[in-house]
């Protein structure tokens, strides 16, 4: 069985950059509800998705395709691993903002 790997690292950074492009607009989108009582829960499900599951998940993400694409991709390693860390490098901006 041959596994395109190239195949897969694509999809696996497109994957990871579309989770945390989503939860990032979920976040700020739950922030309209911030001072609705009845729909604080929005405000507070779409912080805790972000620092629970998302936010993680991207980090972990960006980490380990780019740790795939210099193991496993054997053309454009540098391209793939830019790729795979966009992630951690909007988020280190983000925090730095």
């Amino acid at each position: 069985m041959i596994i395109n790997v190239n195949m897969i690292q694509k999809q696996l950074i497109i994957a990871n950059i579309i989770l945390f492009v989503v939860s990032f607009l979920f976040l700020e989108c739950s922030k309209i509800f911030r001072i609705d009582q009845e729909k604080h829960w929005i405000y507070s499900f779409g912080h805790n998705w972000w620092f629970i599951v998302a936010l993680p998940s991207a980090i972990w993400g960006s980490l380990l395709s780019g740790a795939y694409s210099l193991w496993k991709v054997n053309e454009h390693k540098s391209l793939y691993f830019i790729f795979s860390m966009i992630p951690l490098i909007i988020f280190i901006l983000i925090l730095s903002i």
